[in-house]
């Protein structure tokens, strides 16, 4: 290799140029670079250094032995080339020549032709403060040259910071995107070392790519930090590719960073929003799943593992979707999603799974699907656990539907139920059939052993009435004590059948708080005709029912059109009734009592009468419950005292011989409870002006029952005013003989039952008679008997010893203007007959 002039960084002389330039010293670093000559001398080109003004600084072998006329060192080259562009030199361009050079961009490929040679090319390259030219002599571009001048513009036009690295860290080339990367400009930036980039603040990462550029090993995409000109950090992501010489051993690396602080910042607010979707769909306990249906990856949240069971780091399957699906619906939800993909609207779906620990869960899923020129790209799915509200839905449709004390339906449910058999019975021509149930003496269970008791009863009850209705049966508690079976397809044979299984099991005593205790139930019932509603036959049913109570039937009875009409009386009555003592309806009629030994009247019994505007004479039996289901018989009571006190006190006053006459008022359970009763008997006698002593108050057994206490209180107060007490229907009821003997009363009054009995079809009726007589005696009572019709029976008494009697035998209830007449003819002898 030949040496070359001006390595020794001496000023070279001045040039002998056609156009005088001052002569730029050498004063360049890589000047002083042994190894820099070596390169351009090994290079098969020629190949000069010139300074911006154009003048040759240094030259290679080859640039001797180029094309006439290149010029030597110290000389200009400004006579030389020409513009490709240009055919021949014009004045003025050496001046824009010069310009040219100094506009040359570090790094850009220029090229002009020689003045002299139009196939020679001088190919000029701006590096660091320098012109490098390289001269060859073609005709055409070689094809090797225009691969590299390609790779070059790709290399400046990329968006990427490309850099050269040499063995050493330093760097030899550096692109645009470098430059606005890093704040350097490609002079400030090539020959020096690669650690100008690299941050201290973080050793790891430095050392790390320093190390890498060392050994020459190659990194790919690795996310790193760099510094900025202005001392700020840069996330980059960089790719390390070593060069290696003939010999295999590294001659530099070309350095690839891009920008990823932008990125970083996006994908850590990304990360931050997942993060807080993730939060929220923790507390909202809501699930989301993504399905991407070109690539078939899946992605399910931490959440919608957590709602099915299963473990976050199971792999997301559609296998292991299908296996926490509920067996009952899988069938159903794999047909909607099937729909889905298939082009169907977005799904809205509720429905079970299963998760592994056998545990049942309700889920709200919606998805929709993503599609893309018609093509299905991506499926989006949330699932919300709806397991909570659901249990409480259904707890609510329980409440709304069902009997919290039994379980049983309850009305609203089973007039659902019925319309629906009505329905299925219509078109298939069977009957339905409605069976309506009352317990009896309910009421006494609750007031004689309380409300617990009551309520053990009717669960039992319910048990019981489950096991003899089919399985298809709607079994429902209606109200109270009530119960209702709603039967499709059945007969008149199969509802007795249906109505003797009840009866049976209800015989079969009760465990009443560890009480034994036997009830009954009246069973009414219904079966559809065509026209039948839930109403109708709910009020048919419930018509039997009340017939077969009031005839003590324990095999239900069948309702019929009688009954109907029955029913609507009784509803009349219950709607006329609170009218009538105002509307002048009530009326009083009165039954004698006599002494029997002398057959004379000792005083009457005021018994109530309806005179009902469309039913007539309305008899007690008819509407005394509905006054006292309603408690209108606490009003009716008084107007009977009032009336009854005043009427008695005038025949005693005006009446000739009835000067001692009493009067006996009948007491309602109700009224016997009522706070003001004794404050209501004080004021009717005050009013009336009539003596305590001819005032009887009747009462029954079962009214004092009711609450025995209180009764006791209550009676002892009327007693203290002089009024007589009896105790009506005696023998009928359950009271003990120790209430009995505690109780304040005067007389008893034996049931007509018994006296029925004295003409010998009952056995034990003479013996009760003679009894109650037997004991009334010992007690200090007096003794009557309701019922007599006949000589037989007054005969009988007689021989017993009963000292007082009433009945048809004498005289029916007659109106108050009957008695005076009555009275005249019994004084005389007579039968009294009122026609």
């Amino acid at each position: 290799m030949s040496p070359l002039p001006g390595r020794s960084g001496s000023a070279p002389s001045a040039p002998s140029a056609p156009c005088a330039l001052p002569v730029v010293p050498p004063t360049l670093e890589w000047q002083q670079d042994g190894r820099f000559w070596e390169i351009l001398d090994a290079l098969p080109l020629p190949v000069a250094v010139l300074s911006g003004e154009g003048i040759v600084l240094a030259a290679n072998r080859h640039w001797a032995a180029g094309p006439a006329g290149l010029a030597g060192v110290g000389a200009s080259c400004l006579g030389l080339w020409r513009s490709a562009a240009a055919s021949a030199p014009a004045p003025g361009d050496a001046a824009r020549l010069l310009a040219g050079l100094e506009q040359v961009i570090d790094g850009l490929v220029q090229e002009v032709q020689l003045q002299h040679r139009d196939a020679a090319v001088l190919t000029h390259i701006r590096r660091h403060g320098a012109v490098v030219v390289v001269s060859q002599v073609r005709t055409t571009e070689p094809a090797d040259l225009a691969h590299l001048r390609r790779l070059a513009a790709l290399v400046e036009a990329s968006g990427d910071a490309i850099m050269a690295v040499d063995p050493d860290r330093t760097i030899t080339s550096w692109n645009h995107a470098a430059e606005a990367l890093y704040g350097y400009s490609a002079d400030h930036a090539i020959g020096r070392s690669v650690e100008l980039l690299a941050p201290r603040e973080v050793p790891g990462i430095r050392r790390e790519f320093l190390e890498a550029l060392a050994a020459g090993r190659r990194v790919s995409a690795q996310p790193a930090l760099a510094r900025h000109r202005d001392g700020s950090l840069i996330e980059v992501s960089v790719t390390l590719s070593p060069v290696f010489d003939s010999a295999g051993r590294v001659a530099g690396t070309t350095v690839v960073t891009r920008n990823i602080t932008e990125a970083e910042q996006q994908r850590a607010a990304a990360e931050h929003e997942r993060d807080r979707l993730t939060f929220a769909q923790e507390i909202a306990h809501v699930g989301s799943v993504e399905v991407n249906m070109v690539t078939g990856h899946r992605w399910w949240s931490d959440e919608y593992f957590r709602i099915h069971g299963l473990p976050v780091t199971e792999e997301p399957t559609e296998e292991l979707w299908h296996s926490v699906l509920h067996p009952d619906d899988r069938e159903r939800v794999q047909q909607v999603w099937h729909d889905l993909e298939s082009g169907g609207p977005p799904l809205k779906l509720v429905h079970r799974i299963l998760r592994p620990s056998g545990e049942v869960r309700w889920v709200h899923t919606r998805a929709a699907a993503e599609r893309r020129d018609g093509v299905l790209v991506r499926l989006l799915e949330t699932a919300v656990d709806i397991t909570e509200r659901k249990l409480a839905e259904e707890a609510l449709q329980r409440l709304a539907f069902h009997d919290p004390l039994t379980g049983l339906a309850n009305r609203a449910l089973l007039a659902h139920r019925i319309e629906e058999e009505l329905h299925d019975g219509e078109r298939a021509g069977t009957q339905v059939g409605v069976l309506f149930l009352d317990v009896n003496r309910f009421k006494v269970v609750n007031d004689g052993l309380g409300h617990a008791a009551g309520d053990s009863l009717l669960i039992q009850l319910a048990a019981r009435l489950r096991s003899a209705v089919r399985p298809t049966d709607t079994l429902a508690r209606f109200a109270g004590d009530e119960f209702v079976i709603v039967c499709a397809d059945l007969t008149l044979a199969a509802a007795h059948d249906l109505a003797g299984r009840i009866a049976a099991e209800v015989q079969v005593p009760f465990d009443l708080l560890g009480q034994e205790l036997f009830v009954s139930v009246s069973i009414g019932i219904a079966l559809s005709s065509p026209n039948a509603t839930a109403e109708s036959l709910l009020h048919q049913a419930d018509a039997a029912m009340y017939f077969a109570k009031e005839a003590g039937r324990i095999d239900g009875v069948v309702f019929d059109e009688s009954m109907h009409r029955q029913a609507e009386t009784r509803l009349d009555i219950g709607s006329y009734l609170p009218r009538a003592a105002e509307r002048g309806e009530l009326e009083l009629h009165y039954q004698p009592i006599l002494r029997i030994d002398g057959r004379t009247p000792t005083g009457f019994e005021a018994l109530l009468r309806w005179r009902h505007p469309k039913y007539g004479l309305v008899p007690p039996a008819e509407f005394i419950p509905v006054a006292e289901e309603t408690g209108l018989i606490v009003e009716l009571g008084r107007w009977v005292l009032e009336n009854a006190l005043t009427q008695a006190q005038a025949w005693r006053a005006q009446v000739p011989g009835a000067s001692g006459l009493r009067i006996a008022v009948n007491l309602s359970a109700r009224q016997l409870l009522d706070h003001g009763l004794v404050a209501t008997v004080a004021e009717a006698m005050e009013n009336a002006g009539i003596d305590p002593s001819a005032v009887e108050l009747e009462i029954t057994e079962s009214a004092v029952m009711k609450d025995v206490e209180r009764s006791m209180t209550t009676l002892t107060r009327l007693r203290s005013m002089g009024i007589g007490l009896s105790v009506d229907d005696f023998g009928t009821g359950y009271s003990s003989l120790s209430y009995l003997s505690r109780l304040p009363v005067t007389t008893l009054k034996i049931d007509r039952s018994f006296v029925e009995g004295l003409d010998g079809s009952d056995a034990h009726a003479r013996p009760i008679v003679a009894a109650v007589t037997m004991m009334a005696g010992a007690l200090g009572l007096d003794v009557v008997a309701e019922g007599v019709e006949s000589e037989d029976h007054l005969r009988e008494l007689e021989t017993l010893g009963v000292g007082l009697a009433q009945g048809f035998l004498w005289a029916e209830p007659m109106p108050g203007h009957e008695v005076a007449p009555w009275l005249a003819t019994s004084a005389a002898g007579t039968p009294f007959d009122p026609r």
